[in-house]
């Protein structure tokens, strides 16, 4: 639409002092105000941009020092063959829909997407109500923009396979059949994450928010296997009973450590309590077996951000009355690893992972607390990080954590 505007109006228009010019004429435009007529009361121009301005309007209302008034401008343009409201939407290549208007066929068009929506879960055979639950989510998209109902078909495909499928399908193979990706129903995908939630919903299961328990359950009541040898921990000393595999895997390596998958922690299990420590590294229970065998306390690595297989043990152990101390790199991921732990063990205490022990490493002046509480620890931790920006990995505090698991528990709070 710009080649209906004279090319000297056009650059005209792109200078800073028109540009703000017009765009405050957009502004009331869209508000539902009038463009030809009134005062633009809002718009600050500096001396340059009253000279640009006034290339068009003039010397004299240069020198007036008044502002833009809609109905000079729009006798200026008119010369030209133009309004204001039109040249504004030459310059934007569109018309001006008005704020009112905007929202109203927006809310018309998320309205017509959720309907979609619902249809296409319906048709599956999901019961109304629990379609209705699924869509207030917040997890999901917002209607409006076609991903709603592009992920609701998606949910739809993979429901109406389950109805025919017999029970004991693997969630990678139900994927790739469904979805022609493997991968479309991990629980990081918007899918799988999808699927799972509407099978909780069906079944007044708990809502899954992770590749944990919750997600586990959703699935195997549609009769899905998920995966259970891919999350992995890393384990040492750790006191585990019960008929499970890893109870089994840790009775028969005492002193060394040793990996357990979530297929390996899924059948009965138990510890007794005791305390258990928790890093971030292999090398520290590398090290610690190295330094300590079958006498080092029991440790669990996290090998990094915490594995479904970590956070299911951890739940685990907690629940047995263990006593849980933990602590990870002081990084951001360090950061994220203690929430995931306080996630599943609220009362988890701090290994040495708090500000005094950061100071200490990045010769930061002041007092710092290093309380017990493994929250409270994180909470003055992140505090002492924002000033310093310095990351310390666990590696370089090695001497201290095996002094800590030699002398056992007495000291694990420091």
């Amino acid at each position: 639409m710009t080649n209906t505007i004279p090319p000297g109006i056009e650059d005209w228009a792109r200078l800073p002092g028109p540009a703000a010019v017009l765009d405050a004429v957009h502004v009331r435009a869209r508000r539902g105000h009038r463009t030809e007529t009134g005062t633009l009361t809002g718009v600050e121009l500096t001396a340059e941009q009253r000279r640009e301005v006034a290339l068009l309007l003039g010397t004299r209302w240069e020198l007036s020092g008044k502002r833009v008034r809609l109905q000079d401008l729009a006798v200026r343009l008119a010369e030209h063959h133009l309004t204001v409201r039109g040249l504004v939407e030459a310059l934007h290549g569109e018309q001006i829909e008005p704020d009112k208007a905007h929202r109203s066929r927006a809310q018309a068009v998320a309205a017509a997407e959720h309907a979609r929506a619902a249809m296409h879960l319906t048709e599956s055979g999901v019961a109304a109500h629990a379609v209705e639950r699924w869509l207030a989510d917040t997890g999901l998209p917002r209607p409006g923009s076609g991903e709603l109902q592009a992920l609701a078909e998606q949910v739809a495909t993979v429901l109406t396979r389950l109805r025919i499928t017999s029970s004991g399908t693997r969630l990678a193979q139900l994927a790739a059949d469904t979805l022609h990706d493997a991968h479309a129903l991990d629980a990081d995908r918007q899918p799988g994450r999808g699927v799972a939630r509407l099978l909780a919903i069906e079944h007044d299961l708990p809502r899954p928010q992770r590749a944990g328990r919750a997600w586990r359950a959703a699935w195997a009541a549609a009769g899905v296997m998920c995966d259970g040898v891919s999350s992995r921990v890393l384990v040492l000393n750790l006191p585990l009973t019960g008929e499970s595999p890893a109870a089994r895997l840790c009775a028969a390596a005492p002193g060394e450590p040793v990996w357990l998958t979530l297929r390996s922690l899924t059948s009965a299990w138990t510890a007794s309590a005791s305390d258990v420590f928790v890093c971030e590294n292999p090398t520290i229970a590398e090290a610690a077996a190295d330094a300590l065998g079958p006498t080092c306390p029991s440790l669990v690595c996290t090998d990094g951000i915490a594995s479904g297989a970590a956070l299911d043990l951890l739940a685990g152990l907690a629940t047995a009355g263990c006593t849980i101390h933990a602590r990870a790199d002081f990084d951001p991921a360090g950061f994220t690893i203690a929430d995931q732990v306080l996630s599943v063990a609220s009362g988890a205490l701090s290994w040495r992972f708090n500000a005094r022990t950061y100071a200490e490493e990045c010769g930061l002046s002041g007092h710092h607390d290093a309380p017990s509480d493994l929250a409270a620890a994180v909470a003055g931790l992140r505090v002492a990080y924002d000033l310093a920006r310095s990351p310390v990995h666990e590696e370089r505090v090695l001497a201290l954590l095996l002094s800590d698991l030699a002398a056992g528990a007495g000291s694990a709070g420091r």
